[in-house]
């Protein structure tokens, strides 16, 4: 095996330079003082007493003149490197949350009476804004149809939170919406009279067959929000029921331009800071009710 040559250049790196010149300019050197018999042995000494400084101080890097620093500034770095990619990952899978947010729920009608305050949900009866000329035909829309019954929802749940009796005429009014939509009149059966029975969860949810989900959660928002409005419920509009009912009509496909328009300067009114201004609220849920409910 043939043997391997001392790396001088790394000796004297380890050892230290040799010392200055004296004053007399003479060259001062190392003398090391070795028992040896032979150059062989030297040169195996020297390489020991390289191997054991090595060992203590670290090898050098390779492409570079610098050691190796010890392990624990090492593990510090490795930490920091693990600590990063962390929250990077983090920020990307928020990011991701963000994009692909899902799509709001409709808001069931009559649990958005719930989220207005007691006094606007018993206040006056409010009549839905629409044409009342088209009645129920074959003219109108899908959409027409839902945000109607959604509207009358909430009004016939506010007439048995005041305890009057508008509520069999409502109830009425939502069968006659269903009677031209196949097996519709079994379902609008569970509405006609106004009876207590229409107000429970099961004959809302007779209606999801017949009855778009997002247009009529729509219907019930612009409904209960035009009651918000009159009676100056900020907080009603503060609520996240209502939030997440305007994000759906903001949404909304297929829109005119000037419903385009009026939900987005609904949305700028909404959105500023301190108590809306109920007036011009109430305007624009008004023509958006209109609009839609056709």
């Amino acid at each position: 095996m043939a043997r391997k040559p001392i790396d001088e250049e790394r000796l004297r790196e380890l050892i230290g330079d040799a010392p200055p010149a004296t004053a007399d300019g003479t060259e001062a050197v190392h003398e090391i003082n070795v028992r040896a018999r032979a150059k062989t042995s030297v040169e195996a000494l020297a390489a020991a007493a390289v191997a054991e400084i090595e060992a203590e101080r670290g090898p050098r890097r390779k492409y570079s003149d610098k050691e190796r620093p010890p392990d624990a500034v090492i593990r510090r770095k490795r930490t920091g490197f693990v600590v990063l990619a962390f929250m990077c990952a983090v920020a990307v899978f928020a990011w991701s949350r963000v994009l692909h947010r899902p799509p709001p729920v409709p808001s069931d009608p009559v649990e958005l009476v719930a989220v207005l305050a007691p006094a606007a949900a018993a206040g006056p009866a409010l009549d839905p804004e629409w044409s009342a000329t088209r009645g129920v035909s074959d003219s109108l829309s899908e959409r027409g149809r839902a945000t109607r019954i959604g509207a009358l929802l909430v009004e016939f749940e506010r007439a048995f939170v005041r305890g009057d009796s508008s509520a069999p005429a409502l109830g009425d009014a939502i069968a006659a919406l269903l009677a031209d939509e196949p097996d519709g009149a079994e379902v609008g059966a569970l509405f006609a009279g106004g009876t207590a029975d229409a107000r429970r969860p099961a004959a809302r949810h007779a209606l999801a067959p017949l009855v778009r989900a997002a247009p009529m959660g729509i219907g019930g928002w612009l409904q209960a929000a035009r009651v918000a409005a009159g009676a100056d419920d900020a907080g009603f509009f503060a609520s996240t029921r209502s939030k997440e009912s305007l994000s759906l009509l903001l949404a909304a496909p297929g829109v005119t331009p000037e419903v385009q328009a009026e939900r987005d300067q609904l949305d700028k009114l909404l959105r500023r800071r301190g108590r809306p201004n109920f007036m011009a609220v109430g305007d624009a849920l008004e023509l958006l009710q209109r609009e839609l409910a056709n």
